[in-house]
């Protein structure tokens, strides 16, 4: 049966009022079914909106099968509800290999749209083509929607494999009049209602100058600690290859 939310859930859901959802519902960028008096929207079509949806970003683009995806998404929400930062870890081509942990609203309304989707798409790949020239610990970036972010590289077995990301934040307050241009264009653009944008706009976090040191080197231990599980997966299967060494030998 497919699991249906009430009203509320969704308001909950999308950080949204009452009065949103159902004008969301008669533009057509939300489905629901009606049950007596009460809308109810299916949880698939409210996850599609987030950005969330398996088509989407809710099952990460695995290059990799050997990738330890479980333990490394525990370490980037971990890190996420720490920071408070939107966090992700990207293959070499851009590709993530993880959910996205802590995405701003902002983000979600650029996910909604299959155009935001490859906007978002672009940018990663070019976050990633970037970070293989990196000499620095960690390096910043600004994705084609203006949301900056940090990176920094992960290797296994000195190579580079990925990119710890951290980011959807502003390093400082916008000009107001370059981001109101910036809104409209991503409005008619990606044919997103331009008052959600703005409203979401105003919820994009904005790092303290005083912090911004700190902040950049978060990516850095997230990326240890993520490199730390790699070589223990490595050990591990060295291991596991002696064992099976030694038994046939016996």
């Amino acid at each position: 049966m497919t699991d249906l939310l009430t009203t509320r859930q969704v308001q909950d859901l999308l950080k949204v009022d009452r009065i949103t959802v159902y004008r969301m519902l008669q533009d057509g960028r939300l489905k629901g079914i009606k049950i007596g008096q009460q809308w109810r929207f299916p949880r698939a079509e409210v996850e599609r909106f987030l950005g969330v949806s398996p088509a989407a970003t809710a099952q990460p683009a695995i290059s990799d099968p050997a990738f330890p995806t479980h333990c490394v998404q525990t370490i980037q929400d971990l890190f996420a509800d720490l920071s408070q930062l939107s966090t992700v870890v990207l293959d070499m081509q851009g590709n993530p290999l993880t959910i996205v942990s802590h995405p701003t609203r902002f983000h979600q309304l650029i996910q909604s749209s299959p155009t935001g989707q490859e906007s978002c798409r672009a940018s990663y790949q070019s976050f990633a083509r970037t970070s293989a020239q990196m000499k620095e610990a960690s390096q910043v970036f600004t994705c084609a929607s203006g949301l900056q972010y940090v990176g920094s590289p992960i290797f296994d077995r000195d190579a580079q494999i990925g990119i710890f990301l951290a980011g959807q934040f502003y390093w400082q307050p916008p000009d107001p009049r370059e981001e109101s241009g910036r809104l409209l264009r991503i409005s008619a653009t990606h044919n997103l209602p331009l008052e959600d944008l703005q409203a979401a706009a105003r919820q994009i976090p904005v790092i303290d100058p005083a912090q911004k040191v700190r902040v950049e080197a978060w990516p850095v231990t997230a990326a240890r600690a993520v490199m730390s599980i790699l070589r223990e997966r490595t050990n591990f299967m060295d291991r596991l290859q002696q064992i099976a060494s030694l038994t046939q030998l016996g």
